[in-house]
């Protein structure tokens, strides 16, 4: 039998290309190199039937947390890293911190159990019609991981955080939680409930100094300008979209895209009525 990709695995993979289809699959890979062929490992053919029970998804352009989320109540899954962090059916997907020489922040990855039954399951993953978490959704503090809280990280960073965008509520987020909620006079206590929400929302900037331009007033496409468009910049972060100019160029439309693969939208680079609800704006047109 040839080598190939475990059936499960391609499953998963299908999966998450038809719910991102626009992803960045750069660091996309399942079958070993030689470093890989010199030691254990899983992406190492099987010596039974030359599966490779191990697959690495790029995390640019996709919710990886909804993914690992996904994984960890899949039944052919053995283990998942992300960001230094292994979830194990041995130790019942608690997280441990991962100490390989490799991170995992570019990629996740997945591998499943080496039994046939499981290996070869076409049992589906759920990831193609999960539902993203919403900020609001459920009541976050330290420790929470998703969409979410990602969500959470790019709102506050939009007042002047200097928060990574990585999905895990830690320290450095609760710490800003904290301040934000003394400055506007909230029970300072770390956790984001549903008055801390609506504080935050309250507090993202729209400057509706200009006729159409406050924030979910209009569809935004490239080369329109004004204080929404520079609302979508500071939502979605300079990494993505650049500094706040107010000017819609290709790199907010990019930035713009990303998002909307992020959620789950169809990721067409415009900002109409679902990415605007989606940021949790309301929409007055």
């Amino acid at each position: 039998m040839p080598v190939h990709l475990a059936p499960t695995l391609r499953v998963l993979r299908d999966e998450i290309d038809t719910r991102w289809p626009r992803r960045d699959r750069t660091s996309d890979g399942w079958l070993g190199d030689a470093s890989h062929q010199a030691r254990r490992s899983d992406h190492n053919p099987d010596k039974d039937d030359q599966s490779v029970n191990a697959v690495d998804i790029d995390v640019d352009g996709i919710d990886p947390l909804l993914v690992v989320r996904q994984a960890l109540a899949h039944p052919s899954t053995q283990y998942v890293i992300y960001d230094r962090v292994i979830w194990s059916r041995t130790r019942g997907f608690r997280p441990a911190r991962y100490t390989g020489p490799n991170p995992h922040n570019k990629h996740l990855h997945v591998s499943v159990s080496r039994q046939r039954a499981l290996e070869d399951s076409r049992r589906p993953w759920g990831v193609a019609d999960a539902k993203a978490v919403k900020l609001g959704d459920r009541v976050l503090r330290d420790g929470c991981r998703g969409g979410d809280v990602r969500e959470l990280q790019t709102l506050a960073n939009g007042l002047g955080a200097r928060l990574g965008v990585d999905g895990v509520f830690g320290p450095a987020t609760a710490a800003w939680v904290r301040t934000f909620q003394t400055t506007r006079k909230l029970t300072c206590d770390g956790v984001v409930g549903r008055h801390t929400v609506e504080a935050l929302r309250q507090s993202i900037p729209s400057a509706p100094t200009r006729p159409g331009t406050a924030a979910g007033a209009r569809t935004l496409r490239r080369n329109a300008t004004g204080d929404d468009v520079a609302f979508v910049q500071r939502f979605i972060g300079v990494k993505r979209c650049g500094p706040a100019s107010g000017r819609f160029d290709a790199t907010t439309e990019a930035g713009v895209r990303w998002y909307q693969g992020l959620r789950g939208l169809a990721a067409d680079g415009v900002v109409g009525r679902a990415t605007w609800a989606a940021m949790g704006v309301h929409v007055s047109y």
